[in-house]
């Protein structure tokens, strides 16, 4: 088993500005050539993760990290969750989603090891407590460019987040700019996703949006990256309640078309969505549908995926909102529970009772939420995976030119990407696996409860939806309508 040491706690000395420092280190990115067998294929080889060798390092009903291993039957693919708990009172941890189970328990325990690694500090011990005004812009990640929450919700019970200030001391980690290649601090409680302590305060809420697990430190932060373009597209479309273009399922993709078979029998029409943006990283949407007879029935399922290959981006997105539709009469509709439609409808009108992700997608099976979602369902124009992305995927002989290229465009676009290294050492040692947390300010951030929504200070949501012809003109932040979203 690997147990990863974890250092203990100090308490943090403010230092005078002229002697801020860092004693962790924040290795450079790129590190090198990461040429690739198949230029198709974004995932470098690793023979030492292959067989049962992940499982026996991470599964122990006792002492995990991986305490739970749970398949399920009757899921749109073979479905294994790998459950992580690391002391705390929620489980969480990763899911695979494959043709077969070994297969799907191999992603299940990748996914495992990203949401351990990136809950906390492990191997690293990090010793900077200073404000943002005595660091500076050179040395650290301005917080008010990472959207900030509404003030109206400072206080609330549901909020963790204190007022954000120039000169609140913040706890910070060592983070690296992949846009201006230099050393970049960014706040301890963005880079990990739930560290402890109630006298270390956060600015705002952070999830595991951009965490990438990867068999190099380029292929981590590439996944990554993928991953903060495609909760960015997801939540500029729903914020901005802008239709998309429709995209016809590809017709040689048998997964694609299972999927949509095994939605259409339980009563669901699936819709597939371009949500391309500014990022330039294929972006799709997949939705769900219910057109069949029963009164009590979610009404609507979203998902979404990104990926440099669209087809890729596709099946995610397809693979997560089918599985949400088989899933969902599993779910309990008893009084209090996650699909109680009695529970669930005092959040149309006090969207701050949404805290929970169950919340966010409950609300939006409610059939009195569906004029929230029928932007979605607009005759919009149809095209096929070739005409709305001409040309795509093109071939990557070598993964760390993608990631340095796909840079290369965010920072024509004005964004810029920063990464922490979170890799656990003695996963990192003996199975080779990296883990990387990317950041991109000025990109829509992922958040549950809905009192954390971080929308204000991103121009981004106002401009880009006008530029690529989505709204007539630049909107102003008031006259967006900001329901809760129903990403799962």
């Amino acid at each position: 088993m690997v147990h990863p040491p974890r250092p203990p706690r100090r308490r943090l000395r403010r230092l005078p500005p002229a002697a801020l420092r860092h004693t962790d280190t924040a290795p450079p990115l790129p590190r090198g050539p990461r040429p690739l067998p198949d230029p198709t294929v974004l995932r470098g080889p690793n023979p030492r993760t292959s067989g049962t060798a992940l499982r026996t390092a991470l599964h122990d009903e006792r002492f995990g990290p991986v305490r739970l291993l749970r398949r399920s039957e009757d899921s749109a693919f073979s479905l294994t969750s790998a459950i992580v708990t690391d002391g705390r009172s929620l489980d969480d941890g990763g899911h695979g989603r494959a043709r077969t189970f070994p297969d799907s328990e191999r992603i299940a325990l990748f996914e495992a090891v990203e949401r351990y690694a990136g809950m906390r500090p492990t191997g690293r011990r990090t010793d900077l407590l200073a404000s943002y005004a005595e660091l500076g812009p050179a040395r650290a990640l301005d917080p008010a460019r990472l959207g900030l929450p509404d003030p109206a919700h400072h206080g609330h019970p549901a909020s963790p987040t204190v007022p954000y200030t120039p000169d609140l001391p913040l706890h910070w980690v060592q983070g690296w700019s992949l846009t201006h290649r230099r050393p970049t601090a960014v706040p301890e409680h963005v880079a990990y996703w739930d560290v402890p302590g109630a006298d270390r305060p956060r600015v705002v809420y952070e999830s595991s949006n951009g965490c990438g697990l990867g068999n190099s430190p380029e292929e981590a932060a590439l996944y990554g990256l993928f991953e903060v373009a495609e909760r960015d597209a997801f939540l500029m479309a729903w914020y901005a309640a802008t239709p998309l273009r429709r995209i016809h399922p590809p017709a040689d993709d048998t997964d694609t078309l299972m999927l949509a078979d095994r939605a259409a029998a339980a009563g669901y029409r699936l819709l597939l969505l371009d949500a391309t943006n500014d990022f330039a990283v294929p972006a799709v949407l997949a939705v769900c549908r219910y057109e069949g007879g029963h009164p009590d029935a979610p009404r609507m399922f979203l998902a979404a995926g990104a990926h440099h290959d669209p087809r890729t981006a596709i099946r995610s997105a397809v693979a997560e909102v089918v599985t949400n539709v088989l899933e969902a009469p599993h779910r309990s509709f008893a009084a209090g529970g996650p699909r109680d439609a009695e529970r669930l409808r005092p959040m149309l009108e006090h969207p701050e009772l949404v805290l929970t992700l169950d919340d966010h997608v409950g609300l939006n099976t409610l059939p009195e939420a569906a004029p929230r979602l029928e932007f979605l369902l607009a005759d919009t124009p149809a095209a096929t995976v070739e005409a709305a992305w001409p040309g795509a995927p093109t071939p990557v002989p070598d993964l760390t030119d993608l990631l340095t290229r796909t840079v290369a465009r965010l920072a024509r676009a004005g964004l810029e990407v920063v990464t922490v290294d979170q890799s656990e050492p003695g996963l990192r040692e003996r199975f080779g696996l990296h883990c990387v947390k990317v950041v991109v300010p000025g990109a829509l951030p992922m958040t549950f409860g809905h009192v954390n929504r971080r929308t204000l200070g991103l121009p981004r949501l106002l401009e880009v939806p006008h530029r690529l012809g989505r709204t007539g003109r630049p909107v102003h932040h008031g006259e967006l309508p900001l329901h809760p979203h129903p990403f799962p």
